[in-house]
């Protein structure tokens, strides 16, 4: 409370009735110097609790504590400036001279009265106190959490002082702060300071150190969910925040240890099939919780596949397999193909062929057992489409030769064909033993019929026109010469009715001695060429010597003697016919 000093005019109209005429017939007035004395005016707050008498101002004394008053006698022309003081209860203080001495709790009136006048008076309200020699904090926790309160409580010393209150203050206001009645709030983690003051004036004062220790506010698990096998073991961990907190210990603990139980780590065991919750609760806050959902299963052990079913480009089939124990709680699969460019599966089983060709199905669980098996199976193509490369089969009489067949698509699975002949006393027919693309005909008689092909699979036909015949004689030589470069001019004339699109003549040279002329072919340095004829030839024409093209022939290479044998033709611009080598028409042509 702040000091009121009485003001010089307040005390000379309290004296106006008590003064004196001094010489030359001015009243004696008395003023008590109170700059350094406890006075307060009456009615000031600071007596609220002291006394409760208003009429007069209030010297506040401590036991024991004496005061040398110094009062002005005016005017200054009063001779006799002294002046007697008086206290009206000798038990409480005492006057001496110019000096008042508190001596035990109490009140009392001084009168401060002129020796030259003693009707010229100024009067005080004495109130002697036990002042406060010393104060103890006590505080209810040791520690104040962070937005939490403790409140500190003064114990004063000696136990019959006057006023028994203190005012409270903290250098730490950033950490914490204290109110009127000692309650300490916790602003932020650290060491704080509170200072307790004796409000009696006594100016004792006390401090006491408070830790401000920041509680949990929150815990966060590492894992929501958690699925842990019967009889395998998973770690939670958990987070305590905020980062600062003090006290990170937390305490785990199971809502159904007959289905799952924790250790003091955070380690999962599951005991039984089921589901409970794993609780993490604060050490420092029992009302800061985590919790997870646990579920304790039983693992898969094995999967064993189905037979592969079969399965064709473009068709699906159903996958079947089975998982071991029986019990287990999640069977489900994740199903992957080894080249989705040839099949895809779908984690139900559900095959899709793509394209023919070799796939490994694999398959792992989803139960984190991580148990894996894997099926090996064929995608197949079905036959699209079967058509011969040729219209008609030109077939000599007596004698064999074979015709192709295009299956589609390329990647077909089942290959397999059977023949079947319209007229079976012109031709036989049978499989050609090294390509099943391939039937091998055999002319038995002159004359004309139908081969017929039909794949196993899909049923799909093909046709083909077989003529029997005596193809070899069709070409006869009319003439073989060269020029004097070394070129060949050839005559062949069509003795046939066939229309010859094409005329193949093999040229073998040798040298005088007979050996072959080596070089004579360009691409294999060989001693044969091709010689070949690309016009038409209709039936009876014969070929003109400058339609014939000597590819890969070297002219510059010398020879003695070519053989020249017509070893090949086309009939129809469709069918080769190739010449058996016992059937070949040859020609000699020898350089003189």
């Amino acid at each position: 409370m702040k000091k009121i000093l009485v003001p010089l005019l307040v005390l000379m109209l309290l004296c106006l009735s008590m003064t004196a005429l001094a010489e030359g017939g001015d009243a004696i007035t008395l003023e008590l110097n109170t700059s350094k004395l406890p006075v307060y005016a009456a009615g000031d707050p600071y007596l609220e609790g002291l006394t409760e008498q208003t009429d007069l101002p209030v010297l506040v004394m401590p036991v024991k504590k004496a005061y040398q008053l110094t009062v002005k006698v005016l005017p200054q022309t009063v001779k006799n400036k002294k002046i007697v003081l008086s206290v009206d209860n000798d038990a409480v203080a005492k006057a001496s001279g110019n000096t008042v001495t508190a001596k035990a709790p109490g009140e009392a009136v001084l009168t401060i009265a002129s020796a030259q006048d003693p009707a010229a008076v100024l009067q005080y309200r004495i109130v002697v106190i036990q002042p406060i020699t010393r104060i103890t904090l006590t505080a209810s926790e040791k520690n104040v959490a962070a937005g939490g309160t403790i409140t500190l409580t003064p114990v004063f010393t000696p136990e019959n002082a006057t006023r028994k209150q203190v005012t409270w203050s903290t250098t730490t206001g950033s950490l914490l702060s204290v109110d009127e009645n000692g309650v300490v709030t916790g602003l932020k983690k650290g060491n704080g300071r509170v200072t307790a003051t004796a409000a009696d004036g006594s100016n004792v004062r006390v401090s006491i150190n408070i830790n401000v220790t920041q509680g949990a506010q929150e815990i966060t698990l590492d894992k929501p969910e958690l699925t842990v096998d019967v009889k395998k073991t998973a770690m939670l961990k958990a987070t305590v925040l905020p980062k600062d907190t003090n006290n990170k210990k937390v305490i785990w603990s199971s809502s159904d240890e007959s289905i799952a139980k924790v250790d003091n780590t955070g380690r999962v065991t599951g005991v039984a099939l089921g589901q409970c919750e794993i609780i993490c609760t604060s050490q420092d806050n029992g009302e800061v919780q985590a919790k997870a959902a646990v579920q304790v299963q039983q693992p898969v052990t094995a999967i064993a596949f189905g037979p592969a079913p079969a399965i064709y480009a473009g068709e699906t089939a159903q996958l079947t397999w089975t998982v071991s124990p029986e019990n287990a709680t999640n069977p489900a699969l994740k199903l992957t193909s080894s080249s989705p460019k040839i099949l895809t599966v779908a984690d139900d089983g559900t095959m899709t062929g793509v394209s023919a060709g070799d796939v490994t199905i694999h398959a792992v669980t989803t139960d984190g057992s991580n148990r894996k098996a894997q099926l090996k199976t064929k995608v197949m193509q079905h036959v699209t489409d079967v058509h011969f490369l040729r219209h008609t089969a030109y077939i000599d009489l007596g004698l064999s030769s074979s015709a192709g067949v295009v299956i589609e698509p390329k990647k077909y699975t089942n290959h397999h064909m059977t023949w079947e002949i319209a007229d079976p006393s012109i031709a036989s027919v049978s499989q050609d033993q090294k390509d099943p693309a391939k039937v091998d005909i055999h002319g038995l008689s002159n004359g004309e019929t139908t081969l017929t092909g039909t794949s196993e699979d899909g049923g799909l036909q093909t046709t083909l026109q077989v003529k029997v015949g005596e193809w070899n004689d069709a070409l006869k030589w009319a003439s073989a010469t060269i020029d004097g470069r070394g070129n060949f001019l050839f005559k062949v004339k069509n003795h046939s009715s066939l229309t010859i699109t094409r005329v193949v003549v093999e040229v073998e040279c040798f040298d005088e001695a007979g050996n072959p002329a080596e070089g004579i072919n360009r691409k294999d340095a060989g001693n044969k060429v091709n010689i070949t004829y690309t016009n038409t030839l209709g039936p009876g024409e014969t070929t003109s010597t400058k339609a014939w093209n000597a590819s890969n022939y070297d002219n510059n290479i010398g020879w003695a003697v070519a053989k020249c044998r017509i070893k090949m033709f086309v009939i129809d611009g469709d069918w080769e016919k190739w010449v058996p080598k016992n059937k070949q028409q040859t020609k000699k042509i020898s350089i003189n």
